[in-house]
């Protein structure tokens, strides 16, 4: 019995039988994905949800306790109604604050052969500082870790990657944490 398999179908047909069968696949995969987009916004809703319910309720709770500053316990209310403000201008920064899964995505982007990420560590930009981020792990040799800092400093987002030069102590399996810190706005 020959292996050979014998296509019966004209080139024509198979040609448009190969076309009808790449266009369902795409309309899958393109169905799949905004499955999955839907799927990820609806996952969000809960969290926005809180952020805005405690929004509103700090505001109102304000509110009421500057309404209530005419008492005698004045002191006491003007302190709890300082936390609250503060409290409140934190909760209105967090919607302007670049998410830190936004920024461990394009540091995974970058290319880290031999390098082996385990521990990210993320501070949002304050009133006079930059955003940091730290990344710990191990890499495989000297020239994989310096060229894995570089590339993380060539990243526009990115001012400075500080690599600290006892790294580069041992010859295999090195122990590093790498500081970066900018904008770190993807």
């Amino acid at each position: 019995m020959s292996t050979e398999l014998t296509n019966l179908l004209t080139r024509s047909h198979a040609k448009a039988f190969k076309r009808d069968y790449l266009l369902r696949v795409a309309a899958f995969a393109l169905f799949m994905f905004i499955v999955l987009i839907v799927i990820h916004g609806l996952l969000l809703v809960p969290s926005y949800m809180y952020a805005h319910t405690e929004t509103v309720r700090q505001t109102k709770q304000l509110a009421g306790l500057d309404a209530s500053l005419q008492t005698s316990e004045e002191k006491e209310v003007r302190a709890r109604l300082s936390s609250l403000t503060d409290n409140v201008t934190y909760l209105n920064r967090l919607a302007t604050t670049t998410a830190a899964s936004d920024v461990v995505r394009r540091l995974l982007e970058v290319p880290r052969g031999g390098i082996q990420l385990s521990g990210f560590t993320y501070a949002p930009a304050g009133a006079k500082d930059s955003a940091r981020m730290t990344l710990s792990g191990v890499a495989a040799s000297r020239d994989t870790l310096r060229a894995y800092a570089l590339a993380l400093g060539q990243l526009p987002f990115v001012t400075n990657a500080d690599l600290p030069i006892s790294a580069y102590a041992k010859e295999v399996e090195i122990p590093f944490t790498i500081t970066l810190t900018g904008t770190l706005k993807p």
